[in-house]
């Protein structure tokens, strides 16, 4: 009966009285903006995840979200509306104001590796435009690998590989025009072999080359950014797979057993040079499809999920 009652009252702590003493601190403050204030809580995903996990506002409406974190270290990103809370510590309450410019349903998330489950911390906050409540729904091209009718599920292996880590530096001198969306390493490989004579090396030199000055630098960086902050700590910061948080991700139990466990090594050349990047960017795009890769494609953009395409080749390719 005492651990029953201990339980209960860890719960009730937990859930009621330490969010409602946290919120009834800051409600204390005065709010001299003006704004709606709206109250959010980031458990981690064991404990129900964001509460509550769907927000309407108004376009034009000024807006103070009071973010809490009772259980483990959290973050805030609103992407496509440009916020960010970078880090909300366990016990404490951040606030953020804004003004939404533009009506549609914009996803929220975590950025902080708050568990294995990390990648359910997802929510949305709808913005209203009142003189306008049920718009048209926005319609977009199918993505390029359904466009291709590319199997996203299939084992994309290369049957050619180099013996050495291609170089964008040497192939410079070769510039090839590429068209690395639509071909993998491997096929370009393949179709230029018998056409060339450069040797081999050579031939893998440029097409590194090649795939580095289709991304461009600018876009290359960006796509680092995006790496370390959202995939670096299941791939590894390397991209080896090897991240401590993708060692328990749910789901690798029913991956294909030709399949390497874990999560994508990103070094890996047969698997990289197997790949367009068309494929990669639908995986991004879609989510691993229970391996416990989360989709990205509610909460990047289209550039942002080439951008972080264009990154990830620097893995195998050696863009210095």
């Amino acid at each position: 009966m005492k651990r029953e009652f201990f339980a209960l009252a860890v719960t009730f702590l937990l859930f009621v009285a330490f969010p409602a003493a946290l919120f009834g601190y800051q409600a204390i403050r005065t709010n001299t903006s003006g704004a709606r204030v709206i109250d959010l809580i980031a458990y981690a995903p064991a404990n129900g995840g964001w509460k509550p996990d769907s927000i309407r506002v108004n376009i034009g409406e000024r807006v103070r979200l009071r973010i809490a974190a009772p259980d483990v270290v959290h973050g805030f990103e609103i992407p496509a509306l440009g916020i960010t809370i970078d880090e909300i510590l366990p016990g404490h309450t951040e606030e953020i104001e804004f003004v939404a410019t533009r009506a549609g349903r914009f996803p929220f998330a975590c950025t902080r590796w708050c568990s294995a489950d990390h990648w359910r911390m997802r929510g949305v906050i709808e913005v209203i435009d009142p003189a306008n409540p049920n718009p048209p729904r926005a319609t977009f091209a199918p993505p390029l690998y359904q466009q291709l009718k590319i199997d996203l599920d299939a084992m994309h292996v290369a049957q050619n590989l180099p013996a050495q880590k291609p170089s964008a530096a040497r192939g410079a001198a070769i510039n090839l025009a590429l068209d690395p969306r639509t071909q993998s390493p491997s096929e370009a490989f393949a179709r230029l072999r018998a056409n060339t004579p450069l040797t081999d090396a050579q031939l893998w030199d440029a097409i590194a080359f090649a795939w580095k000055q289709s991304a461009g630098a600018e876009q290359i960086a960006r796509g680092q950014k995006l790496y370390a902050r959202d995939c670096a700590a299941c791939h590894g910061e390397q991209g080896r797979g090897d991240g401590t948080a993708g060692i328990n991700l749910p789901g690798m139990a029913m991956m294909h057993r030709e399949m390497n466990r874990g999560p994508a090594d990103f070094t890996n050349a047969v698997q990289m040079f197997g790949a367009s990047d068309a494929i990669l960017h639908g995986k991004i795009l879609r989510g691993g499809m229970g391996t416990g890769m989360p989709e990205w494609g509610s909460l990047y953009t289209d550039e942002e999920i080439w951008n972080m395409v264009s990154y990830i080749r620097s893995f195998a390719f050696d863009y210095r």
